[in-house]
């Protein structure tokens, strides 16, 4: 059983999820090491800055590693590390959409044992430790059984989905239904709830996702019962890359094996 219960971040993420409802958010730039430039608000500077002083205020000999002011892989060498995303779909927040979410993982030895994930605009947050099961509001979650892919609701990019260029992934592919995700922890956040039976996201040059973006909804996964993994069939919970590219699927198992299949087969077809 794990020693890192999460319930201590509750009132934070209240808060955190209060101002998110209740401010605009200021918009401006950021430059990646490779380049691109991404979006930054100061929602996202001021809430990672509320996560981090309760999460030192819970652990005082913690280290951090976030997205935007403590971005140094070494803190992943201390005993314990908070890996933190203020918020994932940054984005969809500044277009003014609910895809959005607040990610909170604890990590023990370089190994990541406790995870939240809150989603303010849908009133959900997600919560596991290891060898404990999962919650959603105070519920347990554990992923049903899913049918075959072509009776699955399979959560996706609305920009992709939109795409010519990935008209024959969705053709092969063919599930039964595919719901427009903006973000990728909110895609996450419909498999544990449900809404969706898995979700993808095809290779695309220049987008990765980085390990504060899918520690927590890696481990919430697999304690839900499911995975999260390359297309070349790699679970990312075990290898724990800094920064993945080249697409990714998520749900159980054997849903993932069929999704992984049916991307093969395009691309050699």
């Amino acid at each position: 059983m794990s020693d890192f219960p999460m319930e201590w971040l509750d009132p934070v993420l209240d808060r955190c999820r209060s101002e998110v409802l209740e401010h605009r958010p200021r918009s401006s730039t950021k430059t990646l090491d490779d380049g691109r430039i991404e979006p930054v608000t100061d929602l996202d500077l001021r809430i990672e800055g509320h996560l981090i002083a309760a999460a030192l205020e819970a652990y005082p000999s913690a280290d951090v590693l976030s997205e935007e002011t403590h971005c140094n892989p070494a803190a992943l060498a201390s005993e314990l590390c908070f890996v933190i995303d203020p918020i994932d779909g940054t984005k969809e927040l500044i277009a003014g959409t609910a895809d959005c979410a607040i990610s909170v993982a604890l990590f023990q030895r370089g190994r990541p044992v406790a995870g939240v994930l809150d989603l303010p605009f849908r009133s959900q947050r997600f919560a596991c430790s290891t060898d404990c099961g999962v919650r959603v509001n105070g519920r347990p979650v554990q992923l049903e059984e899913p049918p075959q892919l072509r009776a699955a609701k399979l959560a996706v990019s609305p920009t992709q989905r939109a795409d010519p260029a990935f008209a024959s992934v969705w053709t092969r592919l063919l599930p039964g239904h595919i719901a427009p995700v903006g973000a990728f922890t909110p895609k996450v956040a419909q498999i544990l709830c449900g809404e969706c039976h898995a979700a993808f996201y095809p290779p695309k040059p220049g987008k990765s996702i980085f390990l504060w973006d899918y520690a927590a909804a890696a481990l919430l996964l697999a304690e839900a019962g499911g995975t999260l993994m390359s297309l070349d069939g790699m679970s990312l919970l075990n290898a724990l890359p800094m920064e993945h590219s080249g697409g990714w699927v998520a749900g159980p198992a054997d849903l993932c094996g069929e999704i992984r299949s049916a991307i093969l087969e395009t691309e050699s077809a």
